[in-house]
């Protein structure tokens, strides 16, 4: 009687637990789906997140970003009077200071900076020149091109250039990239720290 009893007693309980397993399945599976569509979704609410709610700060360059526009090398010659060609600074980036041969202290000061600025980049050093683009008949002095011994002299043929590069009677930094493109424009006299830093940064792509 005992063991039939208990035998009785045992089908609902096995019937009641079959229920609760079956009714939780979907509950799982439910919640399972919506895991993966939190984890899908994640990314695209960060993204809408940063660009409209909290945009994270853009450093603004220290230099004048330019539309690429190729430096016309045909326009410039050497000291010698021989023209500069392209494939003798091919590969490399060109810090180009156009200022008079008299160079006052505000122009020996850029031409340290640039020095500076180039010795900076260590073994990246070699993918820059500098070029002094001198804009009158005024000789340089002896001494300062001592004090410079990796900078390349050159002079302008045509006004073209000049203007290309921020006018005749403007001093400016301008930066040529790898290919011969003018990509870069900056003042005389940038913040040092700055304008290395972002030097560095440009050689290296």
């Amino acid at each position: 009687m005992t063991s039939e009893k208990q035998a009785g007693e045992d089908v609902p309980v096995s019937q009641s637990l079959a229920s609760v397993t079956t009714a939780s399945n979907p509950t799982k599976g439910r919640l399972i789906l919506l895991a993966i569509v939190a984890i899908g979704a994640l990314p695209l609410l960060a993204a809408l997140y940063f660009r409209y709610v909290s945009p994270p700060e853009v450093k603004a360059t220290v230099g004048l970003p330019l539309e690429p526009v190729a430096l016309p090398f045909e326009f410039l010659r050497r000291s010698d009077g021989k023209q500069l060609e392209h494939r003798e600074v091919s590969g490399k980036w060109l810090v180009i200071f156009a200022a008079p041969g008299d160079c006052d202290a505000r122009c020996q000061h850029t031409l340290y900076l640039t020095r500076q600025a180039r010795t900076a980049q260590g073994r990246n050093m070699e993918r820059i020149d500098r070029l002094w683009l001198i804009t009158d008949a005024t000789p340089p002095a002896a001494t300062l091109l001592a004090a410079h011994p990796d900078l390349v002299l050159v002079y302008a043929t045509d006004a073209k250039l000049m203007d290309l590069l921020g006018g005749h009677q403007s001093r400016h930094i301008n930066l040529v990239d790898r290919r011969g493109l003018v990509v870069f424009r900056y003042p005389d006299n940038p913040d040092p720290t700055a304008f290395i830093r972002e030097l560095g940064k440009l050689v290296k792509l």
